[in-house]
């Protein structure tokens, strides 16, 4: 058991930095916000980490705010499943190292093995920080 355990993390370890060397810095915000929702769909928890501000915070569309390691380590687990997810009318608003990012994202998945399809707007933050973009805090409301 400890052998494979200890496997494992030496896979995870590869994988972390193979994930780290072939990440691409979004250039903008615009790039940011698409990265995020790509990171979600392919749950790829290397990605938003690479992603994420530290002081990251999401509110999601069941009004419950989630921290930057509670959303990487429920993506990381399957706790959070994106199957399907089209972002549509994008629009950015750039001030100068800030940019707001809005549009609609119809969304379907599961937490925790509770299936949700969503059509969503959103508000993504994203900051230029220390010459690299990443997302700060992020709104999903549903569209009723």
């Amino acid at each position: 058991m400890k052998k494979l355990m200890l496997c494992g993390l030496l896979a995870m370890g590869s994988l972390t930095t193979y994930a780290q060397a072939s990440f691409s810095r979004p250039q903008d915000a615009t790039e940011c916000s698409n990265a995020f929702f790509k990171a979600l769909l392919d749950e790829d928890s290397n990605a938003l980490n690479n992603i994420l501000a530290d002081d990251f915070s999401i509110v999601s569309f069941d009004g419950q705010q989630v921290d930057r390691d509670m959303l990487s380590q429920g993506v990381a687990q399957g706790y959070i499943v994106v199957d399907t997810g089209i972002t549509s009318g994008i629009r950015t608003r750039d001030y100068g190292d800030v940019g707001v990012v809005t549009g609609t994202w119809n969304v379907k998945g599961k937490i925790e093995n509770n299936g949700f399809q969503n059509e969503v707007t959103y508000t993504v933050v994203s900051v230029k920080k220390g010459g690299s973009w990443k997302v700060s805090a992020v709104q999903l409301t549903p569209v009723r």
